[in-house]
């Protein structure tokens, strides 16, 4: 067998050539984890932006430096990247764990941000329309189940986090932290391809909770039976529900 040498590398004249990078292996490694790390920095300021605004830009920044060291991303798609990020921020800033003291308005904050932005980008199916219910048979409401649109989602909320909210995205003072006298629940969907949502009271939260689960429309009316007093008609608000979740378009076909 016959060895082959090929001669060494020259670097070239020509400046039309680029010449190789300089540096050692570790330098040129230390600059590609810096790179990394900025594009992960830059990620969650992109999905956190009213948490972005909400803190400042040096906050933000050393509080997501501190995520990104601890969460590496393992997916190819920086667009999931920062889904534990709400709930990193609230095991963070707690009195136990923090010197800066108890901020549970952060991690909820961020966790609006994130669930918005999951709904934006979230799959796509057909809204049920009030002419799909009125086609149904009435023995069908005996078991029929309503399906929420794939993008609804239902969050818990301690603090006087939605006014915090609209103050940030109006440019507005925001206002001081409160804690609630009870948590607040919010629902979250797509609809026209924007992301909506409002605070629902604790009755409708349940109504919503039972559909997320798969329960059908009787059983929803039956849970409404046990939560309302006597005096209250549950299959009358059970249909109010519906006709304002068609409205909203917070059901799917």
């Amino acid at each position: 067998m016959r060895i082959v040498r090929t001669p060494a590398c020259k670097l070239s004249s020509d400046p039309r050539v680029p010449a190789a990078a300089a540096g050692s292996a570790a330098q040129r490694l230390g600059v590609y984890h810096h790179a990394y790390r900025a594009r992960l920095q830059e990620t969650l300021r992109d999905s956190f932006g009213h948490t972005l605004l909400y803190l400042g830009d040096e906050w933000f920044d050393a509080l997501s430096a501190e995520f990104i060291e601890a969460h590496p991303s393992e997916s190819a798609n920086l667009r999931w990247y920062g889904g534990a990020y709400p709930e990193w921020l609230a095991q963070r800033l707690n009195d136990a764990g923090s010197a800066v003291g108890d901020h549970p308005e952060v991690a909820e904050i961020a966790r609006l941000d994130w669930t918005l932005r999951a709904a934006f980008d979230g799959p796509d199916a057909p809204v049920l329309t009030l002419a799909d219910v009125a086609a149904l048979a009435p023995q069908d409401w005996a078991t029929v189940v309503f399906k929420p649109h794939p993008t609804l989602a239902l969050i818990s909320l301690r603090c006087n986090t939605l006014s915090l909210w609209h103050a940030l995205d109006q440019d507005l003072e925001v206002p001081p932290v409160e804690a609630l006298p009870a948590s607040m629940a919010v629902v979250v969907w797509r609809f026209e391809e924007r992301p909506h949502f409002r605070s629902v009271l604790p009755i409708e939260a349940a109504a919503l909770q039972a559909m997320l689960q798969g329960q059908s429309f009787a059983e929803m009316c039956a849970l409404l039976a046990e939560l309302l007093p006597e005096d209250e008609n549950a299959a009358a608000l059970a249909g109010g529900y519906l006709r304002r979740w068609i409205d909203e378009g917070l059901l799917a076909r």
